[in-house]
């Protein structure tokens, strides 16, 4: 029971409604959060143990559904709804991105910056677009560790001929290092741009999401220079 904080969430929200979440610490904003699936108990304790535990607010919200569950104090219900915040951001900036026509690299790069929002293991993305560039799918392809994925020509080909698309771009991300691509990222576009060429899906672009920002293999020049 948190009696010795009676009023004390009421406050809280009264708070954000008047200042906005800039006006609130990391553990603030989890112990706000908590107060709508923890009842009875003061959030701020187990707040302070999230972030002890995991080290960043970012970290708490890419924690997964088991580890947040070993944290005292929180039930599948609080991991279920801390785990509902990153997936919520990234529809939130998906729906008022209204622009979804491809047309520059700036477009490209901003629109997969939001996609892999709260992915914590590496992905493989395939975006199929129709010719003036607009999207008309965006597919998880491969699914791996927080280290590795892997993708064929196969699931991509799949993917543009289901949209009916001959331009794709495929993306994939670094949970835990920087955008820089490596050596096998880069023998991997080639081989699945020559493959792909030869039943007509040209691949637009490669772009890695990682820690520090968004790379664009065209914008650097390995597009079309792997070829």
């Amino acid at each position: 029971m948190d009696a010795p904080h009676t009023g004390h969430r009421q406050r809280m929200k009264e708070r954000f409604i008047k200042m906005g979440i800039e006006s609130f610490q990391p553990h603030e904003i989890i112990e706000l959060l908590l107060t709508y699936s923890i009842p009875r108990r003061n959030t701020n304790i187990i707040a302070h143990k999230l972030i002890d535990t995991f080290g960043s607010l970012p970290s708490v919200f890419d924690a997964s559904f088991e580890a947040l569950l070993n944290v005292d104090g929180i039930t599948e219900n609080s991991a279920t709804l801390i785990k509902l915040v990153p997936e919520i951001l990234r529809s939130y900036k998906n729906g008022i991105d209204e622009s979804k026509c491809l047309n520059t690299i700036e477009k490209v790069t901003k629109y997969f910056s939001v996609a892999f929002i709260g992915i914590t293991s590496e992905e493989f993305k395939v975006c199929c677009l129709d010719n003036g560039l607009n999207v008309i799918s965006c597919t998880t392809v491969a699914k791996g560790t927080n280290k590795s994925a892997s993708v064929t020509a196969r699931s991509i080909a799949e993917e543009a001929f289901k949209a009916n698309s001959s331009n794709v771009i495929i993306a994939h991300n670094h949970p835990d290092t920087y955008c820089t691509p490596s050596d096998a990222d880069k023998l991997i576009t080639r081989n699945l741009r020559t493959s792909l060429k030869a039943i007509d899906i040209n691949i637009l672009d490669h772009i890695i999401v990682g820690k520090d920002g968004v790379l664009s293999f065209k914008k650097i020049g390995l597009i079309p220079f792997l070829d």
